[in-house]
């Protein structure tokens, strides 16, 4: 387990305690910092799967990390969460998928708009599912957590957001 960061570097979902230094005090590691310790590692220990295990990896940091592997040969297979932001872009996951990354977590929360801002998720269901289909096209598992019964959600857009997630599987999202 490896971390490129520590805290959230958004840190204002409503529903999450932003009072928690794990979460508040944001601290990212640089690249070839993370890259060093994973050749590290390998040699060490012959391992050569990792968890990143942040609240969401950070974007900037994780190029800079799929840059150093692919620079350095590294042969890994790694994972870890994400937060649906538009920076994931088709470019982001593919050189993801080619420093080895074979799957994200994160959460999605609601198929629901008015939900995700009452979150304060700073996303929206459209960016979410572009996201989501960024990384199943360079080949990435996607995995995302649901949150229903959120203060405020009627049952019809707890239904939406299951019809959401529905059409993400027909769509192979």
């Amino acid at each position: 387990k490896l971390r490129m960061a520590h805290g959230c570097y958004h840190h204002g979902c409503t529903f999450c305690d932003t009072a928690l230094s794990y979460i508040a005090e944001y601290r990212a590691e640089k690249g070839a910092f993370l890259a060093d310790s994973v050749e590290k590692l390998m040699k060490e220990t012959g391992i050569r799967t990792f968890h990143f295990v942040d609240e969401a990896m950070p974007a900037s940091v994780l190029k800079e990390f799929c840059l150093e592997v692919i620079r350095r040969g590294l042969d890994i297979i790694w994972w870890g969460n994400i937060r649906f932001d538009k920076v994931f872009d088709s470019d982001l996951p593919r050189l993801m998928a080619h420093a080895g990354c074979i799957a994200v977590t994160g959460g999605m929360e609601s198929g629901c708009n008015r939900i995700l801002e009452l979150m304060n998720k700073k996303t929206n269901v459209e960016n979410i599912v572009r996201v989501s289909a960024a990384f199943a096209e360079a080949g990435i598992l996607v995995h995302g957590y649901l949150i229903y019964g959120f203060p405020g959600e009627k049952p019809e857009e707890i239904a939406q957001t299951l019809e959401v997630v529905r059409q993400m599987f027909l769509k192979r999202i």
